[in-house]
């Protein structure tokens, strides 16, 4: 007897863990639908003119784990999402949200340049100045 009602309370216990298991999963699917984060990854590849193979290899895996990413059939993971953003300037939102902002404003060659010179010594300034020179010259012909 005492068996019995042992098996039913793990029973009744592990109905409840998956219960809330699958409860909590739905509410996940449902905010963050694979198919709509599949066809943000497939807008941002195609945005930077790569196809599925070089796409792929650029992020060290195969074609068709892009693949199923893409067509929604396995969730992109979390670390993978976070690496995305930083790798190619889009906020979370992009795929979680389908919002397309990115993670920093644009910024030009110039802006860039400024804050690294900010951080410079004035003999870093100095060095840097004498290399734009060497580089600016014409070549002579020898």
């Amino acid at each position: 007897m005492v068996l019995l009602w042992r098996s039913f309370f793990i029973c009744l216990h592990e109905k409840f863990r998956v219960e809330e298991v699958k409860q909590g999963m739905e509410v996940r699917d449902e905010i963050f639908d694979a198919e709509q984060m599949g066809e943000q990854l497939k807008k941002l590849r195609n945005s930077l003119r790569l196809s599925q193979e070089k796409f792929a290899e650029r992020l060290g895996m195969s074609r068709d784990t892009i693949y199923n990413y893409e067509k929604g059939k396995t969730a992109i993971p979390h670390d993978l999402i976070k690496r995305l953003c930083q790798e190619f300037n889009v906020s979370a939102d992009y795929f979680y949200f389908n919002q397309d902002k990115p993670l920093i404003e644009e910024t030009t060659i110039t802006d860039s340049f400024t804050k690294v010179l900010q951080d410079c010594t004035d003999f870093e300034k100095q060095q840097l100045m004498d290399m734009l020179n060497i580089i600016r010259r014409k070549p002579v012909a020898v």
